[in-house]
């Protein structure tokens, strides 16, 4: 079964209606982003959603990450780019589709999520996705209308939406978010 993160989570409304959608992750935006929230809102979200699903904290800069999570305690950390971190948690490594092949491998208890558009709601060659080492998640465009397609095309590990179902920036459309949980679990039993 596809893993399914909803990133960009801002409020605690959102991210119950992205648990009852039947998400496997949300995402706590910590890095400058009209999506990001606060130390304070991410631990009120984090609690609601903590044993329910995964609680991801979105970064980056590696410090950054390491302070937050040493106070929110996320289950899985995002960050951008090669730096560095050294945390007892897994890490999503973001690459672009572009730097693919010049990417290092992953290691040991890291997925790389394929980003075609860092938040822009851009998709990518998704083909690009089925030659990459380990597991792979892919974002970037993925709307209830075309995810099933990415599914079928890329066989990624998990899938990450952010503006493919939002009413508006940082708010979560609920029928958007139903609609795609449904186009990919339907993409799964077609596999």
């Amino acid at each position: 079964m596809t893993w399914i993160k909803v990133c960009g989570i801002t409020s605690k409304p959102d991210a119950e209606a992205a648990i009852r959608a039947g998400v496997s992750a949300i995402g706590l935006v910590m890095a400058p982003s009209p999506r990001r929230v606060t130390l304070e809102k991410a631990l009120g979200i984090a609690a609601i959603a903590r044993g329910r699903v995964e609680v991801i904290g979105v970064f980056k800069d590696a410090l950054a990450a390491t302070a937050a999570h040493a106070i929110v305690g996320f289950d899985r950390i995002q960050l951008h780019g090669d730096a560095s971190v050294d945390l007892p948690i897994p890490l999503l490594r973001v690459v672009r589709p572009e730097a693919l092949g010049e990417a290092r491998a992953p290691n040991p208890g890291e997925t790389t999520l394929i980003d075609g558009s860092e938040g822009r709601g851009l998709t990518f060659d998704w083909t690009k996705a089925r030659g990459s080492r380990g597991r792979v998640v892919i974002a970037g465009g993925l709307t209830p209308e075309n995810v099933g397609e990415a599914v079928t095309v890329a066989r990624p590990f998990g899938v990450d939406v952010s503006t493919g179902v939002e009413a508006s920036p940082g708010r979560t459309d609920p029928d958007k978010l139903v609609r795609f949980v449904e186009a990919v679990r339907r993409a799964d039993a077609e596999r």
